[in-house]
């Protein structure tokens, strides 16, 4: 609490001057449109919690959060429903008719304190400078101005000047807490929020050891194998060598230097699949022209800008693309899988988009599963559009974190090796 000194020389008398003037000017335009107001009254009280969002920033204060979740692009045309369901929608509803009352109240307490400083400050000093004038305040209390005392009803005004300041420092204070009561999320929708994040963590956890055994397994059912055989047919070229056979020693070195393109290949084929070696290189979309190379599926692959953005963020990218690959592959009689890369100020998109029979459920897909919990750890979003008998629209969100930040999430390539039914 500001001495009185401290509060009139600050900028809160004028910036409760200012939330009043907005909250009377609000209330006016809310009975001014009546009628869409009512037919419209859930839309409209989002817009106005919005408004009020910034406006609440006059009184200082931490900023508002929004209580609403965050629709994704692919979700849009069920937007109004989502909203329509949302525990936010209905408080922000109540906070649009809080702002018609409490707006009305700012309007009526302006008006006189217009009227009276008005009147004091500007009328009473020019009508006393032009003649006497005799004041009836009530029963027998009377105030007498002349042309030699006109100043004194300005001293009055000014002396009011304070009291105006405080009374519409209380108002825009009790329609300010009122407001941010209202519109702020809710502990149990942030609690919500959390313990969603904190399952995302616990999946991260749970694949990078799954991840960890994967590789192990591939390293001895594969790369392992393919050495211990040149071991053997370099040990089979050793003993060629000491019988002086030239034919056989050739025989011996040529399956040894097959052998050993082959542990090569396995090799590459389990790097490719921790990380590709070009993704980090070349970025996304050089990475995808190279996975589609290699795959059997045709890719369509358009790039509109998408952005290097942190490893993390680009492993999601490229597995889940690898991810839709084998699941178009597997799943859908699509002749080809069309991948849209895009970005716009918030997040960078990826859109795998085939002309199969549809029937995706996110669900009961364990690669696409382990995606969505890889995209909701990073702050992005995976939302699956495939009606039955219809296209499948995979689409990938992730937020603009430029590459060379710190990434948050280890990305590993447990997506792409899951080919589980849908």
């Amino acid at each position: 609490m500001l001495p009185p000194w401290r509060f009139l020389a600050s900028r809160w008398p004028w910036a409760a001057l200012m939330f009043a003037l907005s909250s009377a000017l609000i209330a006016v335009l809310l009975v001014a449109l009546i009628v869409p107001t009512l037919l419209l009254l859930p839309l409209w009280g989002i817009l106005l919690a919005a408004v009020d969002r910034r406006r609440l920033r006059l009184l200082g204060g931490q900023r508002v959060p929004s209580g609403h979740v965050q629709v994704p692009r692919a979700e849009r045309r069920n937007w109004l429903n989502i909203r329509l369901t949302e525990p936010a929608t209905w408080r922000e509803t109540l906070s649009l008719l809080a702002n018609l009352l409490l707006g009305a109240v700012s309007l009526t307490v302006l008006f006189f304190e217009g009227l009276f400083l008005a009147l004091i400050i500007v009328a009473l000093p020019l009508m006393a400078s032009r003649g006497e004038i005799d004041i009836n305040l009530f029963s027998d209390a009377r105030v007498v101005l002349g042309p030699d005392d006109w100043w004194r009803p300005v001293l009055v005004g000014l002396a009011a000047l304070p009291v105006a300041a405080y009374v519409n420092a209380l108002l825009a204070a009790l329609h300010g807490r009122c407001i941010r009561w209202l519109i702020a999320p809710r502990t149990a929708e942030i609690d919500e929020r959390v313990a969603g994040l904190t399952r995302s963590r616990a999946a991260i956890v749970d694949a990078h050891e799954h991840e960890r055994r994967r590789i192990e397994r591939d390293l001895h059912d594969g790369v392992q194998q393919e050495l211990v055989a040149i071991a053997a047919r370099l040990g089979l070229l050793e003993l060629e060598l000491a019988g002086g056979d030239r034919e056989a020693s050739g025989a011996a070195l040529a399956a040894a230097q097959t052998q050993t393109e082959r542990a090569l290949q396995a090799l590459r084929e389990t790097v490719r699949g921790i990380h590709p070696a070009v993704l980090s290189d070349r970025g996304l979309a050089a990475a995808l022209e190279d996975l589609a190379g290699r795959s059997a599926m045709p890719l369509l692959i358009e790039d509109r800008g998408f952005p290097r953005l942190s490893p993390a963020a680009e492993a999601a990218a490229y597995f889940f693309v690898a991810e839709a690959v084998t699941n178009a592959a597997k799943h859908t009689a699509a002749s080809r899988l069309e991948i849209v890369l895009g970005a716009d100020e918030r997040n960078a998109t990826v859109v795998a988009r085939d002309r199969g029979h549809g029937g995706v459920d996110l669900a009961r897909g364990s690669g696409l599963r382990g995606l969505s919990e890889r995209a909701d750890a990073l702050g992005g979003r995976l939302t699956v559009d495939s009606p039955a008998g219809g296209p499948t629209v995979l689409l990938l969100e992730l937020p603009m974190q430029r590459a060379g930040a710190d990434p948050r999430v280890a990305m590993t390539g447990e997506e792409h090796r899951a080919h589980s039914a849908r």
